[in-house]
This record gives structure tokens, C-alpha cells and sequence, in this order.
């Protein structure tokens, strides 16, 4: 009942469709009965007219063709109001579909990362392709077949109790029989359906995550257990399905068997009515042929009744799987401590004792820091010290549990979330790319304030359809930005230059493509905070350092939080932290980290050390294709000892 509310919103708007199509649908049944009766009339009077007796002179041949136009009009008449009714009651369930489906990616489109991090993507497509076609054929063909199955029963008994009431209390005798099969069935398709919805969606997650993650199973040669698996979940389905089956099947069957014992009770009661063997119950044979006819035309409605009880189960069960997305909340939001009256920032940034739980772990713990408007931040620490997640909060991808962070002195709560985001532009260590030119992804995050909102809960036939906006991107910022990034002499080379049309998730890139790509995104949105999180770890050390030449012409005026694990990344950031277990175990300049020779002049260390090893390989190598013996190279002259060591070990 609570999710018929939730879809009743929905249906009112639509009420004069569905209104007007029930009143076809109820003038349908009607004029569809009418042949029935003027058949009736015609053997009536022909039968008369046979006995040749004066005082019933029956029909005359005039009143015959009267009676045939009848059957011919009311057919007609009949033909018209179903097409009406599709008209009206499928069109409104299809533009219910459409606003069902709008409001759903909307609503989606709304929920933040705490949502998606569980929410399995295939599972939520599922959803929106197969439970809603379900909702649709409950509200358009189901409800048409429901006024269908009510207005027949309603004019039908109408007209058999016109006829004789006797005859039509023997074929109700049926009906108690036929409410409690139903209501038994109706309840076992409901507790059935939902679970074979489910591994439905288990399936659909299963092949989208393969499909995305192709090169990982190819790359290991795991096809063969991936097919397995996905046949053992299809078993699965098909357990599910046919335990449904059980309960659908008989619906049919049981219909059937019930309109033949009806038609047994009237061929015999009425047969004995018309042969005078029922004191008190005269009955025409006329009389007895429309109401035949009539009981024949309730065939349908009645066989009808399983497929729309098993219909609205599925679709009730299908709109409670969509009414879980529509309960679901973002937990970071605006609120009515937002201050809308604010459109720009400067960043500047605050972190004011701040402390971040996750499931009673405390991931971040008293961070207090200051990074000045226009300077750039360098983060480093071990795996899993909370590095993204310090960049997080000021985003609010997530929300501090204790303490504030304040973009120009103002808590980033109180900031609006459109404002907020749309001067700050991250660059993620793992990027994604849409299916479409490099240009269109460089220039992603431009010309945006042109776009309308798309209002929700409103009628589709109330609401004007959003114009075509092929808004071309701005090249000379999307040129720029991919020069900065270190892109534009690769895209040059490519087939079709910026129009180059990418693979899902930019696939026909390699990794350090697709992190430049991010990279020039987001500089091309020129945006106040400017985030990269570990954005250059696909790239070799010389682009690297092509790459953060370009991007101090960005930095400036900018703020910058630069996330890495190489020195050569950070050794140019104004300021330097290094976090471990949450916490800020160091921080400074990269001269003064590197003589308080803790974790981060280790990591320097150990990553020059790196590099004169692997300088020292490749002269080896060089050398032995040049068939001259290696030369060994001296340690430096700071460190030789420990130098000398780690080349040992």
C-alpha cells in the first residue's frame, strides 16, 4: 500500500488520460455486449414469426435489418472506444515511464559518493531498464485490462440479472473459488518475483563488470572461470524463474477450468429453464443465447484475471526495487545552513582540528592547516594515510565528523555545493573517460551555465522538451590545456586529431594518456582550487617534469594540492606534509624536510637511489651492446657508505 502511494502521485498526473480512458474502456464493454442482445431479440422473433400464430407476430424483415445494423453499429462503436483507449491510457503509461524514468536519473544524479561506493552499476541499469518496464506495462496495460476485467463483470451481471437473476446466481457460485485461488497465487508471485529480479541484476553487474574489466580477464586467462561463473548465475536465475513458473502456470489453467464449470452450470440450469423442468423461471431461447454469448464474452476478462494479478505483483514488486532508489539520501547536501548568497571564492583554506570516522575508524585525526589562496600544497605518506581524503573534505565528497574546513574563512558547509565545486577541478589518480572525442573530454567541464534544470514531478505534456544545445568546445582553451598536460604533440599523431573518438572509459588510451587527458580537463576549467591526486603516476619522470613546467603558469594565482608519492612532484610546492595513520608526522619546505631526515628525506633517498640504479642498468646495457666492459659507478660524495650498502643488498 505505502509503495501505491509513492506511484499514486504519478498516475494524478495523468487522471484525465486514465479517466477518460476507463470511460472508453467501460463504453467499450458496453457496446461489445449489444450484439449479444440484438441476436437474442432476432431468435426471439424469428421464432415467433415461425409458429404462424396471429397474437405474436414476431419480427418482419425490416426489424431483422434493423437488428443486423444494430450488430454492426455497436461493433463499430466498440472498435472506436479501443482505440481510445489505447490512445489514452498507453500513451499516459508511456509519458508516466518517461517521467518515472527522468525523476530516477535525476534523483541518481543527486546522491553522492557514500551512495555509489555500494551501489553496484549493473544492478541499478537492471533497474531502470527491466523493473521499470514492469511499473509501465502494470500502469498501461495492466489497469486497461483491470477496467477491462471490471467494467465487463460489471455490465455483464448487469445484463444477466436483467435476463434471470436465477441463472446468474448459479454462475457465481464460481466466483468464491476464483477470489481464493487468486489471492493464494497472487501472494506466492509477489514473494517469488522480487528474488529473480535480484539475481537478474546480480547477472547484469557480473557481465557490466567484465565487460569493463575485458583486459584484466584476458590479461590473466581467467575466461574460462569468468564463463563458469556467469553460467552458475544464470542456473541460478533459471531455478528462480521456473520456481515463479510454478505459481504463474496455473493461473491460466485454473481460469480456464473455472469459465468451463460456469458454462456447464448454465447449459444445464438454463437448459432446464427452457424446457419448463424449473417452476417459476421461464427462459426464451433467446434469452438463453445472449446470455451464452454474453457469459462467452467474459471468457477473456475471466482468463485475463491471472495474467493481470500476476502483472500487478511484478510491477509492484519492480516499483518497491525502484522506490529504494528514491529513499535513498545523500548524506552531503545543501542544508539550511547554506548561504546562497555566495557565487565565487578565492581559496584560501582552512582545516581547523579536523577528524574523519569511517565506520568507528578514525581515518583523519586533528588536522589543523593553513594553505594561503595562490600557494601550492604538497601531500605525501604511505598508502591509506588519508591523503585523498584530506583533498575530499574540501570538495565534500564527504564531511568532517569533528572540527570544520573553511574555503575563505567560511565553513565549506555553508557554501553552496554547485559554487563550491564549480571552482575546484580534481584530477584522480584513476580517471574516467567518456566515449567521445578527446575534445569533448578535455572541454567536459566548460559551458555549463547554458543548461537548464530539469524540472521533476511534473507532467511531461506540462513541461517544455529541453532544447539541443551542440554547444562546439572552446579549442583554443581545450589546445591549451592538452599543451600544458603534455598531450597535444600525441594528439597530433592520432588518426582524426581532437576528433578522435575514444573507447569506454578511454580504453584506446594507454594509462598516461588518460591521466593527461584528466589532467588537461581540469585545466582547462581554470578553476580557483586545482587538485591533483596523484594525477602523474602513469607518466615517466621526463614527462613528468614537462608536464609541472607547464603547470606553474597555471599555478599561479591558483591553489594547488598536490598529491604524490615521487619528490620530483612535490619539491616545488610552497608547503609539504607528510601524513601517516591520519595524522601530520611532517611538514615544511622540501629543503627543511629533507634536513630534518625523516620520512620524506628517506623517500627522496631511496628514490635517487632508484634512479642511479636504473641509470646504472641502462649504461650496462649500452655498453654491452657496444661490446665495452661496464664501468662501475662511484658512490656520491655525500653518502658512499650507505650508497655501497643498499647496491649490496
Amino acid at each position: 500500500m505505502n509503495n501505491f502511494k509513492a506511484l499514486l502521485p504519478y498516475l494524478l498526473l495523468h487522471k484525465n488520460q486514465y479517466l477518460v480512458g476507463t470511460l472508453a474502456v467501460l463504453g467499450a464493454n458496453a457496446a461489445v455486449l449489444l450484439p449479444a442482445y440484438f441476436l437474442g431479440r432476432a431468435i426471439d422473433g424469428l421464432r415467433l414469426f415461425a409458429d404462424n400464430n396471429p397474437a405474436t407476430p414476431g419480427l418482419s424483415l425490416g426489424h431483422l435489418g434493423l437488428l443486423a445494423l444494430g450488430i454492426v453499429a455497436a461493433t463499430l462503436v466498440s472498435g472506436a472506444l479501443m482505440v481510445g483507449v489505447r490512445r489514452s491510457i498507453v500513451f499516459a503509461s508511456r509519458q508516466t515511464e518517461y517521467e518515472i524514468r527522468r525523476d530516477l536519473f535525476a534523483h541518481l544524479s543527486g546522491l553522492d559518493k557514500h551512495y555509489f561506493d555500494r551501489a553496484r552499476t549493473g544492478d541499478l541499469m537492471n533497474r531502470l531498464t527491466g523493473d521499470l518496464s514492469a511499473v509501465r506495462e502494470m500502469i498501461g496495460f495492466g489497469s486497461w485490462q483491470l477496467a477491462t476485467v471490471v467494467s465487463s463483470f460489471v455490465v455483464s451481471f448487469a445484463w444477466f440479472f436483467s435476463i434471470n437473476w436465477r441463472l446468474t446466481l448459479a454462475v457465481l457460485v464460481v466466483f468464491p473459488i476464483i477470489i481464493g485461488i487468486l489471492a493464494y497465487l497472487a501472494r506466492q508471485v509477489s514473494l517469488r518475483y522480487v528474488p529473480m529480479q535480484e539475481q537478474n541484476s546480480a547477472i547484469s553487474a557480473k557481465a557490466q563488470e567484465n565487460f569493463s574489466g575485458a583486459r584484466v580477464v584476458k590479461g590473466y586467462a581467467i575466461e574460462d572461470r569468468e564463463i563458469g561463473e556467469y553460467k552458475v548465475m544464470n542456473t541460478e536465475l533459471i531455478r528462480r524463474a521456473l520456481f515463479l513458473n510454478r505459481v504463474e502456470g496455473p493461473l491460466q489453467a485454473f481460469m480456464s477450468l473455472l469459465m468451463g464449470v460456469a458454462y456447464v452450470l448454465v447449459l444445464l440450469y438454463g437448459g432446464r429453464m427452457i424446457l419448463g423442468l424449473v417452476p417459476g423461471s421461464p427462459l426464451t431461447l433467446g434469452q438463453f443465447t445472449q446470455f451464452a454469448l454474453t457469459l462467452e464474452r467474459l471468457a477473456w476478462p475471466m482468463l485475463s484475471i491471472g495474467l493481470i494479478a500476476n502483472m500487478l505483483q511484478r510491477g509492484m514488486g519492480s516499483w518497491g526495487r525502484l522506490q529504494e532508489i528514491f529513499a535513498s539520501r545523500a548524506r552531503v547536501h545543501d542544508s539550511g545552513r547554506t548561504d546562497t548568497s555566495i557565487r565565487k571564492i578565492e581559496g584560501d583554506i582552512r582545516y581547523e582540528n579536523v577528524t574523519l570516522d569511517f565506520d568507528g575508524k578514525k581515518v583523519l585525526q586533528n588536522i589543523t592547516l593553513h594553505i594561503p589562496a595562490g600557494q601550492t600544497l604538497g601531500i605525501t605518506g604511505p598508502t591509506g594515510s588519508g591523503k585523498t581524503l584530506l583533498s575530499q573534505l574540501i570538495t565534500r565528497l564527504t564531511d568532517v565528523s569533528e572540527g570544520s574546513v573553511k574555503v575563505d574563512n567560511v565553513d565549506v558547509r555553508n557554501i553552496p555545493l554547485a559554487t563550491l565545486r564549480d571552482n575546484i577541478a580534481v584530477v584522480p589518480q584513476e580517471p574516467f573517460l567518456f566515449s567521445d572525442t578527446i575534445a569533448s573530454n578535455v572541454a567536459f567541464g566548460l559551458d555549463n551555465d547554458h543548461y537548464s534544470p530539469i524540472e521533476t514531478r511534473k507532467s511531461v505534456r506540462h513541461t517544455t522538451a529541453p532544447e539541443e544545445n551542440d554547444v562546439k568546445p572552446d579549442m583554443e582553451r581545450v589546445q591549451r590545456a592538452a599543451e600544458i598536460a603534455g598531450l597535444a604533440s600525441e594528439i597530433v599523431a592520432f588518426p582524426h586529431g581532437y576528433d578522435t573518438m575514444l573507447g569506454e572509459r578511454g580504453v584506446t588510451l594507454s594509462g598516461g594518456q588518460r591521466q593527461r587527458t584528466a589532467l588537461a580537463r581540469a585545466i582547462a576549467r581554470e578553476p580557483r582550487i586545482l587538485i591533483l591526486d596523484d594525477s602523474m603516476s602513469a607518466v615517466d619522470t621526463e614527462t613528468e617534469s614537462r608536464i609541472l613546467q607547464g603547470l606553474r603558469q597555471v599555478q599561479e594565482g591558483r591553489t594547488v594540492l598536490l598529491i604524490g608519492h615521487r619528490v620530483s612532484t612535490l619539491r616545488h610546492a610552497d608547503h609539504i606534509i607528510v601524513l601517516e595513520a591520519g595524522r601530520i608526522v611532517e611538514q615544511g619546505s622540501h629543503e627543511a624536510l629533507l634536513a630534518a631526515g625523516g620520512h620524506y628525506a628517506e623517500l627522496e633517498r631511496r628514490q635517487r637511489l632508484e634512479s642511479d640504479l636504473d641509470e646504472t642498468e641502462e649504461a650496462k646495457i649500452a655498453d654491452a651492446a657496444a661490446g665495452q666492459p661496464s664501468i662501475p659507478v662511484p658512490p656520491t660524495r655525500n653518502e658512499p657508505a650507505a650508497r655501497n650498502e643498499e647496491v649490496k643488498r
